[in-house]
């Protein structure tokens, strides 16, 4: 027998109007995907930025909460000195008189025979302000500077006169430099801030002068006895045209002195050196024999 082959069913075509519309479809489903595809990434996107801010938010939060209560606590300390700035350099109204004229629009500028006293226009009107006690007005300051400072760094220029003082337990003036001590401990001088006293010592050897409120060799101040001072007494010079001479240190073989116009100066040759009373200088310390005596109480070696 013969099997008839299988015939292949007929399918009708679909129409065009059919086929467009499933084209669409296609197009749409596939667009519409991408579109759904592409809101996901941009709100993972979007959720990661957020995220970031709110960390970088926080951190910002808790630095300015800290510095809130730092400033808070250093502004409870300082509000009595930051009163005394106010009082002592407020803008005082009552003081421009007709005596007081501006020699230019705005600027600052010295005042009568007064250190501490200046003038200060602004637009064309005179004010006259004191600076705080112990401080001189600098005429030469820049306009966006504080004008009054320490006298080390102001040229009063003949301006002689100052305020009355207003002296405390520890300072003779509210700002400035001053002696500590006698003429015998002239090494010590105090920095005054808002009238505490701050204790400071200056280099070995050096004393504090008050004319000049720096460190300076004892035999250059007046108020100083350099021999007391230093312990030390000059001999008498055979001869002056020999220029100035040498002597060693009794208590310590690394330092020395040296006498101009009879009193001394003290000078240290450093670590690991000593003075050579032989040759007059510094020398290493193997050739130095007064650093190693011969007593063990005594014994002194220079590390």
């Amino acid at each position: 027998f013969l099997v008839p082959p299988l015939q292949r069913q007929h399918r009708p075509r679909p129409s065009r109007r059919r086929r467009a519309r499933a084209i669409v479809a296609v197009r749409f489903c596939r667009s519409n995907r991408s579109v759904r595809i592409r809101r996901y990434a941009r709100y993972i996107i979007i959720n990661h930025y957020v995220g970031v801010m709110f960390r970088v938010l926080v951190v910002v939060a808790v630095i300015a909460t800290t510095s809130v209560i730092y400033a808070g606590g250093v502004t409870r300390r300082t509000v009595r000195r930051q009163r005394q700035y106010l009082d002592n350099d407020r803008y005082d109204r009552d003081a421009a008189t007709s005596n007081s004229v501006c020699p230019e629009r705005n600027g600052r500028y010295p005042l009568g025979n007064q250190c501490d006293k200046y003038l200060q226009c602004e637009n064309g009107v005179p004010a006259e302000k004191l600076c705080p006690d112990g401080l001189f007005f600098n005429s030469k300051s820049s306009i966006f500077s504080y004008p009054c400072q320490y006298p080390p760094e102001v040229d009063c220029e003949g301006r002689t006169q100052l305020q009355p003082p207003q002296s405390t337990s520890d300072c003779p003036r509210q700002f400035g430099y001053f002696r500590l001590g006698d003429e015998t401990k002239c090494g010590q001088f105090l920095n005054c801030v808002n009238g505490i006293g701050y204790k400071f010592d200056c280099p070995e050897g050096l004393a504090f002068n008050e004319l000049t409120f720096r460190c300076d060799w004892p035999d250059q101040v007046d108020t100083c006895d350099a021999e007391a001072f230093l312990g030390f007494r000059c001999p008498p010079e055979d001869n002056p045209l020999e220029g100035h001479k040498l002597h060693p240190n009794s208590m310590d073989c690394q330092k020395f002195y040296l006498c101009v116009s009879g009193r001394p100066r003290l000078y240290n040759c450093g670590t690991g050196l000593g003075f050579n009373e032989l040759i007059g200088a510094c020398d290493i310390r193997e050739n130095v024999t007064s650093c190693y005596s011969r007593t063990p109480d005594n014994f002194v070696r220079l590390g």
